[in-house]
């Protein structure tokens, strides 16, 4: 065994920048889902295909699998029926927030709890074996991808009615420059 990490160092740097992109990745999805309408939600753009529903459903059922027991058993629960996250449970829009930010809080909970001595500890997912770092590499990876999908989504049903997210086109050089103004 090596010498623990300081609280202030590559570990402590690592969890703050995940916990804070992903974070980042909530309020993303957030963005695009608070601009749907409610035809939005349950629609796919072919047979077979997830709608922003189903979306949310598999986020929230792997956040709770993945998170709710972490470090103490598999992070797949006995308890989860994946196949059934993505066969839409026609939820309201209410009641998808409510999945949503409910797996976010577990989610996001643990990686605020997690020590820079944590990331080296091992787990399992579905029998396989991950060090603490792996698996959150692994989600904020699959949780990202999905919240793309999300606003790919909402950005397609909405059309011209989509509010940008990021920087509108045409306006790189008017954000630069608001930015190196505000850094002076």
């Amino acid at each position: 065994m090596g010498v623990p990490e300081p609280e202030s160092g590559l570990g402590l740097l690592y969890l703050k920048d995940a916990l804070g992109r992903m974070q980042g990745v909530r309020e993303l999805g957030e963005g695009a889902m608070r601009q749907l309408r409610l035809e939005h939600w349950h629609a796919a753009l072919a047979e077979g295909e997830n709608s922003v529903a189903v979306l949310v459903q598999h986020l929230s059922g792997n956040m709770h699998s993945r998170w709710g027991t972490f470090l103490e058993a598999d992070g797949e629960s006995g308890s989860r029926n994946r196949d059934a996250e993505f066969e839409d449970a026609g939820l309201t829009p209410d009641e998808l927030w409510q999945h949503w930010n409910a797996g976010w809080e577990v989610f996001l909970g643990v990686l605020a709890r997690l020590r820079p001595a944590d990331l080296t500890r091992t787990l399992t997912i579905r029998g396989e074996v991950h060090t603490v770092l792996e698996a959150i590499q692994r989600q904020i990876a699959h949780y990202s991808g999905h919240v793309y999908q999300i606003v790919f989504l909402a950005r397609h049903w909405l059309g011209a009615d989509w509010e940008t997210l990021s920087i509108a086109r045409g306006q790189s050089g008017e954000f630069n420059r608001r930015m190196q103004a505000e850094r002076a």
